[in-house]
């Protein structure tokens, strides 16, 4: 069972990846990030996976996560936000095994999933993102690192219930329209790492007082290898998602996101490709 859950979270890592119009002289989009020093922002996102792996492996899965946001500083380019995972709960049925966390309820954990989650939870992360796009700048991480022997090799598990890496979480809660865009313009950006390149593409689609409806859709190529307990395993996947963002474009805050994504691809294994399919549905609001 380990072995199956380990190859499921490199499988989806990659995959987990969002009226009333108004003339637009009326349009009046931010034109950086606008927030106070010491305001909270509180992050809730709730994901459903459905995941065929091949060989009848299936998997179903439902989390919901809780990250606590704070301003720490700011200055006239950029912002100090703090990120804390505060609660986690997934549940998880792997060819007819369940397995659940419960941040809340530890008594009833799988002891190696805990390990994992345990080690992420309260544990703040300061971001700083630049305050005209969102993006961040700088990620302050003041963990211990371990040695390669310690690590635990169910670590990248966390990012197939959520985008759940700290710069992730931060820059996601912000949506900018760039200026002089009308109502059915269309706008894109292209983010690039390692073995992953995601092209978004936003149309804005309404706006009703200072909330904005913009329409997403996203395309994500990647190829990533794992190893696991010394046998490499090499991933590929495409992924398109479709959603609706819901911005407040007086801040340039989102209030609600919802996205729906479709995974294919497959994963190598001693010579032989397995087809790989999964659907994410995911829901995030931010209060």
């Amino acid at each position: 069972m380990k072995k199956i859950i380990i190859t499921l979270s490199g499988v989806l890592i990659t995959g987990l990846v969002f009226s009333q119009t108004v003339s637009p002289a009326e349009i009046s989009p931010a034109a950086k990030i606008k927030l106070n020093n010491g305001q909270k922002i509180v992050v809730e996102n709730i994901i459903t996976i459905e995941a065929s792996l091949g060989m009848g492996m299936e998997l179903t899965s439902n989390s919901t996560s809780v990250n606590a946001l704070e301003v720490k500083n700011s200055t006239d380019k950029n912002y100090t936000i703090s990120n804390t995972l505060t609660k986690l709960k997934v549940n998880m049925n792997m060819m007819g095994q369940p397995t659940n966390y419960d941040s809340e309820k530890k008594e009833d954990n799988n002891a190696e999933i805990a390990k994992t989650f345990d080690e992420k939870l309260n544990k703040p992360v300061d971001i700083i993102i630049d305050n005209t796009s969102g993006l961040a700048i700088m990620v302050d991480k003041k963990v211990k690192k371990k040695d390669t022997d310690e690590e635990n090799p169910m670590d990248g598990l966390l990012n197939m219930f959520a985008e759940s890496t700290d710069d992730a979480v931060v820059t996601g809660a912000f949506a900018l329209i760039p200026r002089g865009k009308r109502i059915e313009d269309s706008w894109s950006d292209t983010a690039k790492a390692k073995d992953m390149q995601t092209i978004r593409t936003y149309t804005l689609k309404s706006i009703t007082g200072n909330e904005a409806l913009i329409q997403l859709g996203a395309i994500t190529i990647a190829v990533n290898k794992i190893d696991m307990q010394g046998m490499e395993i090499e991933f590929k996947s495409n992924t398109k998602t479709a959603g609706e963002i819901i911005t407040d474009i007086s801040t340039g805050l989102i209030k609600k996101k919802n996205s729906t994504s479709d995974i294919t691809g497959s994963f190598q294994l001693m010579g032989q490709d397995m087809p790989i399919s999964a659907k994410t549905i995911s829901t995030t609001i931010y209060k």
